[in-house]
């Protein structure tokens, strides 16, 4: 269900209407023992995700994830999974690794996919951001009914807008209002481009995509190397400061107080710079891979040739995030449609860095 963009909140609630018992239940009923365990005997979205990011239904023996407060003090206490002892391919996988690989990349989505009140995710659910703050945009509706017993208040013109706008009005954000369905379509249409290109030319949309890509990297390249230089002239000069430091210290300029905080800034600066340089230096130095994401963004577009509905599913698997600018009648609005494995994310409020994009007028 999670790789099919279900949200663990909403694996829980249904696993709990259909009375599935939970993990440590189950065992104890497959022994025939009470659960000895103090326990709701419900499934909650923490005990889910717990199971989503064990790598033993991958097959793999996982060790070494707890470890107590100290030798006295024996609460457990959770170490973060890069601590964790991995030993691989141990037993059967219970899943298999695309779909592991497909759950890790829903969990690093930017949509946690909201639910309604009357249940419904909108396929765009969580992935719609306003150009201009670069809040998220909220799901609303407008109703023509005000509901009675006999016939509820139905809810239509679903509509997304600026989270902020909502929040604070004009002083805060202009109103980037628009339909939902309109968006659907724009979307759902561009899809069908890339795939109808794919069927009829996979060589010319393996070239247009490698294109866009490599001008991407080109523009990324650009900041990284900017940003290692101003690094490693950063580090020179503290390679300076922290020795003056010390010799201010002995001939009595500065006071010993003032010389232990200065020390203890510059090499907290230091270290968090020798790992920024050594990060840069890796992402500029790595292998590109290119060649490897357009064959994968091709692959996933040849499972959606003949889709006629914008799914939840066919959202998550294609598309990083949209932005979309403020309201105008009398205009077209830009929207850039951010994908999956063509564009690189970028920081919260740092959208509009990439203008060269997938870029569709409504």
């Amino acid at each position: 269900m999670r790789s099919h963009g279900i949200s663990p909140r909403h694996i829980a609630d249904k696993l709990n209407e259909e009375g599935i018992p939970t993990a440590s239940d189950y065992m104890y009923a497959k022994l025939g023992k009470p659960n000895p365990r103090r326990t709701s005997h419900l499934w909650s979205a923490e005990r889910i995700r717990a199971l989503i990011n064990n790598p033993t239904y991958l097959g793999h023996l996982a060790q070494m994830r707890t470890t107590t407060v100290s030798y006295k003090n024996h609460k457990t206490v959770r170490k973060d999974p890069s601590e964790w002892i991995i030993i691989e391919n141990t037993h059967e996988p219970i899943v298999s690794q695309e779909i592991w690989d497909k759950c890790r990349e829903i969990e690093a989505s930017v949509s946690q996919g909201k639910k309604t009140k009357t249940g419904f995710v909108a396929p765009l659910s969580g992935l719609m951001f306003c150009a201009d703050c670069g809040e998220k945009m909220r799901l609303a509706w407008n109703n023509t009914t005000n509901g009675s017993k006999k016939n509820p208040r139905k809810y239509v013109r679903h509509n997304f807008n600026c989270g902020r706008y909502n929040r604070h009005g004009k002083i805060a954000c202009n109103s980037h209002y628009i339909k939902m369905k309109d968006i659907n379509e724009l979307v759902l249409t561009d899809i069908r481009s890339m795939a109808k290109l794919v069927v009829e030319n996979e060589e010319a949309a393996r070239r247009k995509f490698l294109a866009h890509k490599e001008k991407q990297n080109a523009d990324r390249i650009k900041i990284d190397t900017a940003k290692l230089r101003e690094s490693r002239y950063r580090l020179e000069e503290l390679q300076k400061l922290i020795p003056a430091v010390y010799e201010d210290k002995v001939l009595g300029k500065i006071p010993e107080s003032v010389c232990v905080n200065l020390l203890e800034k510059y090499q907290l600066e230091q270290k968090e710079l020798f790992a920024e340089v050594k990060e840069i230096e890796a992402k500029l130095s790595a292998v590109k891979q290119d060649e490897q994401d357009a064959e994968e963004f091709i692959r996933r577009l040849r499972k959606h040739t003949d889709v006629q509905k914008l799914t939840r599913e066919m959202c998550l698997e294609l598309i990083e995030y949209i932005t979309v600018d403020e309201y105008a009648s009398d205009r077209p609005r830009d929207i850039h449609i951010y994908y999956k494995l063509l564009e690189k994310p970028l920081p919260h409020k740092k959208f509009l860095v990439l203008n060269e994009n997938w870029k569709t007028s409504v």
